[in-house]
């Protein structure tokens, strides 16, 4: 080999290791910068998420539990307390005493005669079935929303009852006793969403115009924009209403179930009959559209494949649809 060869082979050598170096750096240079970017957008959510936080701890007119439920509580501690004095107070609200009745005579409650007056659902349901159905109702429309373009105040409503109706029933044909309480999860289980849009409205529409201008779901603007999601909004909600925990983990967790610390097969039941009204397009919220189901609820609630909860769905259909044609809004 002569020396001019071997000079111009180490001249080239050096160059391709110029260039690898070169482009170890460059890929390191883009590497750190990318790690930058994900601190930061953390850093970013985390300040959004305090910032959220501190908002939602600073309001003072959140809702107080309505009157009604005090009344019926107070009634329900006698003993001696009889079916009509029951009746009265529940009767004072028109618009309670419509919905408690639109509730009973759903087919998803269960119930095989009409219930045509409260008195009637008192002797049917028993107290304590009844002051379920009227804690439920009232917390559900304490937040007094007025509807707009981006909030469908009928939709909503329908959508809860639906959820709250399926729940009861789901949990007692999978065996669950927790029938009531399901009922109360399901009513209130988006209830963050009403807090987003009555306290934080330029946020939730924020959150509605990023959803469709980048078509993303609903779930990923809130936290982009807030830092949390509904679901922590609604925890946060019952929390101040000193819901039970039970309530709590399933407003927090009826997305993710699996996810849940506690509770997981109450979250469980709450996320599918969320899911049913968008699976069969009977009682849905579009605030929901692009969710998809949780496979962890096919090991918590039994089902052997996803198949095989696709006829258990299909079973619900004409309930869904007899439901929803009966909610009164």
């Amino acid at each position: 080999m002569s020396l001019t060869f071997s000079a111009a082979f180490i001249v080239t050598g050096r160059k391709l290791l110029s260039k690898k170096s070169d482009y170890n750096l460059t890929t390191k240079y883009f590497l750190q910068k990318e790690r930058l970017n994900m601190q930061n957008d953390i850093n970013s959510s985390e300040l959004r998420k305090k910032k959220t936080e501190q908002l939602l701890g600073e309001i003072t007119n959140l809702p107080s539990i309505p009157k009604v439920i005090f009344h019926v509580t107070k009634l329900l501690d006698d003993p001696r307390t009889a079916a009509n004095r029951l009746s009265d107070v529940i009767i004072k609200d028109q618009g309670l005493t419509t919905k408690l009745l639109s509730v009973a005579n759903s087919p998803l409650f269960g119930l095989k005669q009409k219930i045509s007056s409260i008195d009637y659902a008192i002797l049917i349901l028993g107290f304590n079935e009844v002051k379920n159905i009227v804690t439920t109702l009232s917390l559900a429309e304490s937040l007094q929303l007025l509807p707009d373009k981006n909030f469908d105040v009928r939709d909503f409503w329908k959508h809860s009852m639906v959820v709250g109706s399926a729940a009861k029933a789901i949990s007692g044909d999978l065996g669950f006793d927790f029938s009531s309480d399901a009922f109360t999860a399901g009513v209130l289980h988006d209830v963050g969403i009403q807090v987003i849009y009555k306290f934080m409205k330029s946020d939730f529409n924020q959150i509605v115009e990023k959803s469709r201008v980048e078509n993303k779901i609903i779930i990923e603007s809130e936290r982009e924009v807030l830092g949390i999601s509904h679901q922590e909004a609604g925890a946060f909600l019952a929390s101040k209403w000193n819901l039970p925990p039970l309530l709590c983990y399933a407003l927090n967790n009826h997305h993710n179930p699996g996810n849940a610390e506690n509770n997981k097969f109450f979250c469980a039941v709450i996320h599918l009959a969320d899911y049913m009204t968008q699976k069969l397009g009977i009682g849905s919220f579009y605030w929901d559209e692009g969710l998809t189901l949780d496979p962890a609820i096919l090991e918590l609630l039994n089902f052997r494949s996803e198949e095989v909860l696709d006829d258990f769905i299909m079973e619900y259909e004409d309930l869904f649809r007899t439901t929803f044609d009966l909610i009164t809004v």
